[in-house]
């Protein structure tokens, strides 16, 4: 970079303080301003009408995916080499008891739970039935497990269950977020 000299530093700043400290607008802009804010209250909200077809969607494609998984042939040589170890690892189908899981799933409960009530009814009841077909997918798939507990297509099958859940809980509580909370990340 280079120096300035100082007299073109005194020029500049005598020409800068030739300027006027304020300028009023040629008009007052308050009332218009005004009058958008009002009329962005007024108006109400559009309803949010695609989430529900994605999520309907996103359990279509994770029971399709399941089906796949248990139709896949159970030829050998498509059978993983399950060790005694490994397959008392994989018996354990319990729900994750850590104490980070457990409070981060009563968490996210707990807010589908206050956002499922901003839903409309109808758009309510299915999913409530959708949690209810995980939930029964899950009961089924642990009895499968109980009988067949080396199975690594149900021990997938599981935790699929599991993270259908979760996001059937943060897809609620993000779609019904407020709306000045979404534009600002």
């Amino acid at each position: 970079m280079s120096r300035e000299h100082p007299a073109e530093n005194s020029e500049l700043d005598t020409r800068l303080a030739a300027l006027p400290r304020e300028l009023a607008p040629a008009r007052d802009l308050w009332p218009g301003i005004a009058a958008s804010i009002a009329q962005q209250r007024a108006r109400p909200a559009a309803p949010q009408r695609r989430w529900p077809l994605a999520l309907a969607a996103g359990v279509a494609v994770a029971a399709v995916a399941g089906l796949i998984g248990w139709q896949a042939p159970r030829d050998a040589s498509f059978a993983p080499a399950v060790t005694a170890s490994e397959a008392l690892r994989q018996a354990n189908f319990a729900m994750p008891q850590g104490d980070q899981y457990r409070a981060t799933r009563a968490e996210l409960e707990e807010t589908y739970r206050e956002r499922l009530q901003l839903l409309a009814p109808a758009t309510r009841a299915r999913v409530e039935q959708d949690l209810a077909a995980i939930r029964a997918a899950n009961a089924d798939i642990r009895r499968a497990l109980a009988a067949n507990p080396e199975s690594p297509v149900l021990n997938r099958l599981l935790e699929s269950s599991w993270q259908q859940e979760f996001d059937l809980f943060t897809t609620v509580a993000a779609t019904t977020e407020p709306a000045a909370l979404r534009t600002r990340t």
